[in-house]
Formats: structure tokens, sequence, C-alpha cells
């Protein structure tokens, strides 16, 4: 490969449309246009058919794409490294899948040196010097071919469930609003789900299973047993079926959850919160969707710490002092019914660790000889 710059000067008259990359092999996107007064001084180059493209900043978690005739003409800045392949011995397709997912990740990550968390820099001469095994260019295109094929049908399959996963969440806003607005008077949430989880004393030869909730929603984490020496210093409790589970830390971002039949077994640490109905007033499935809406996210927020950044904890008393509109419970049942019915059939359609374990295994099976 060649580094190939193509500088712009930039008219203060001018529009311009920039890319950028996104991260695991997810492709090119375009920025909306903008004057050369606002691109200033950077410095930017243009971009061209053909062209395989790294981000120097996150390169080394895949951030790598191959420019197509939509990218002509557009520009990139400086943190964008614009290569020319030699085409008589490498097929750019080819070199593209091996750079995101396939062995050359791995050397991309070894001429990205930098400090701990994300800020690791591709260096130009770091990257020149990595070896490329490269087959016969007529298995090199063979290869590209099988993986443009057989990873474009994986990224419809993502595709569509992403645009289902969006359907899901407009139902459920426009069910949570229609239920709300037939409601006149609040309740306070303590008066109708009551705090229930059982202290456990921890034995340290014994195996236990602990959850954890996912944010946005996406239900619970279910880790692998370990003995209970192994287990953080954290409290820990057994909790009921049917309850409203939410963490402390991160129920303002959606990590709220149902406890299930499947869910008993497992144990919590004394970082989540479960609820049980007082009477038969609430559905609890109703409850968790209510709060995963945008009102019900605002009233969280209200009962969280005001923390920097994500460092917000939800307090309990503050959390059942909150008062929100309860619909009537025929209400609640037909919503908590429509929408677990969808989520359901959505998950074993398009079983998400599935979905994004499809990719991974697709190229693995193609880097070492079984595509």
């Amino acid at each position: 490969m060649s580094l190939v710059r193509r500088p712009v000067a930039i008219s203060p008259d001018g529009e311009y449309r920039e890319i950028g990359l996104r991260s695991f092999g997810r492709g090119v996107f375009h920025k909306d246009p903008v004057s050369g007064t606002e691109i200033g001084e950077k410095r930017v180059f243009y971009i061209k058919p053909g062209d395989l493209l790294f981000s120097n900043v996150f390169a080394w978690e895949g951030a790598v794409a191959l420019a197509t005739e939509r990218e002509d003409g557009l520009i990139g800045s400086h943190r964008f490294m614009t290569f020319r392949v030699n085409e008589s011995i490498a097929e750019p397709r080819y070199l593209l899948h091996y750079f995101y997912g396939g062995p050359g990740l791995t050397k991309l990550v070894a001429a990205s040196p930098g400090s701990a968390g994300r800020n690791r820099t591709l260096g130009i001469k770091a990257l020149k010097v990595q070896y490329v095994d490269l087959p016969h260019i007529d298995e090199q295109r063979r290869i590209a071919d099988k993986l443009d094929a057989t990873l474009g049908r994986a990224s419809s399959t993502i595709s569509l469930r992403q645009k289902m996963v969006s359907l899901q969440a407009n139902l459920a806003a426009s069910l949570i609003s229609s239920a709300v607005e037939s409601v006149t008077d609040s309740v306070r949430v303590g008066e109708v789900i009551a705090f229930k989880r059982t202290a456990l004393d921890i034995d340290p030869e014994t195996e236990y299973r602990s959850i954890g909730i996912r944010s946005f929603g996406r239900g619970f984490i279910r880790h692998t047993p370990v003995n209970g020496e192994d287990l953080s210093k954290l409290s820990y409790f057994t909790f009921p079926e049917n309850a409203l589970a939410l963490s402390n830390l991160m129920a303002w971002e959606g990590g709220i959850s149902v406890t299930r039949s499947e869910d008993m077994g497992y144990i919590a640490s004394n970082r989540f919160f479960f609820y049980l109905p007082t009477d038969d007033r609430v559905n609890t499935s109703y409850l968790r969707h209510f709060l995963l809406s945008k009102p019900g996210q605002a009233l969280i927020a209200s009962a969280c710490s005001a923390g920097a950044e994500r460092n917000r904890t939800l307090g309990r008393k503050r959390f059942e002092e909150l008062t929100f509109p309860l619909p009537p419970r025929p209400v609640q049942d037909h919503v908590a019914h429509v929408l677990d019915t969808l989520a359901e059939r959505l998950n074993s359609a398009y079983s998400e660790p599935a979905l994004d374990a499809l990719r991974p295994s697709i190229l693995n099976a193609a880097f070492t000889g079984r595509l």
C-alpha cells in the first residue's frame, strides 16, 4: 500500500462534505455539508474511489473502510490515512476484511501505541513495517467475493433487526402515551410497589451465579458461576420472581428489568433494587415499560444524584416518593402483553448475541481456510 495525500485548497465560499469512519468495520459515513469558512485552517484531503481508509485514532478497533463512488470528491481530515493498493499483488477488498476484522486487526493494534483507554494513534511508519500474509491474488479475490456476499446478507439481517427495534420503540412510546393520557390521578411509587430482597450469607466455598442489568432496557446479564470467595466485597441478596428490578447505578440509562422464573437461583448485589406490587393495581411489566419511556426516564433521573457524567446513583427513598400516572389495570395488562410479546418474537427471531457473533465467525472462517 502507498500513502496518498490530495490536499484541498479550501475556498471560503465553497461547500464541502467530510467523511467519518465507524469502528468495527461498519464503513464510511458522510457528515453534513459545511462551508469553507467553517473548515478554516484545518488540513483536509480529497477521497477517491478505491482508497483504503484508516482512522489514525480508531484503526485499532477496526475503523477501516474502502471508499466507493459515493465518496468521490468528499474530503477527510489529516486524521484519515488514505492508501492506494498495489492491485497486481493485493485485492483491496481482501485487505479491507483482513484489517478490520481478520488477522490484520492485531497488526493495527501493534502499530497503534498509546496511553491507556482509547487514546491509541496509528503510526504511518509503524504500519508500513507490518507484514501481511497474502495468498495468491486469485484466492484473495475468491475470498473477497465470498465475504462481500456473506457479510452483505449478515448486514441486511442486522439492519432489519435495527429497524424492528426502532419500530418496537416507537410502538412502546405510542402505547405508553395513550395509556397515560387517559389518567387523571397520580400515585406514589412506594404506595403500589414494595421493596423486596433477602440478605444472603456468602459461603466462600459455595458456587454462586450473579446477575447484572444491561442499559437501555436490554434485560439481565447472567454471569458465569464463581465461588463465594471470588465475588466482590458487596452484600448479596436473593430476589423474588416477577419483581421490578432496577440497577441503582444505571437505572437512569434504562437499567431496568423484571425477574422471571429463569432468574431464580441467581443472586444480586446491593446495587440492585427489587420491588413487588403491594396489591393488584399495578402490572410490574407495564411499570417497567413506563419507566423505560421518556417520561419514565425523566422521573428516574429526578431521583438520581447529580453526579458527573455517568456517576448518577438512584436513591431508594427518592424513587419511592416519585408520583406517576397509573392507568387502569386492564390498560396496563394490554400494553404489557403487546410489548412483551413483540419483544419475545424479536429476540427469538433475531437474537442480538447471535447477530453480534455472526460477523466475527464469518471472518474467522474466511481467514482460516473454511469459507
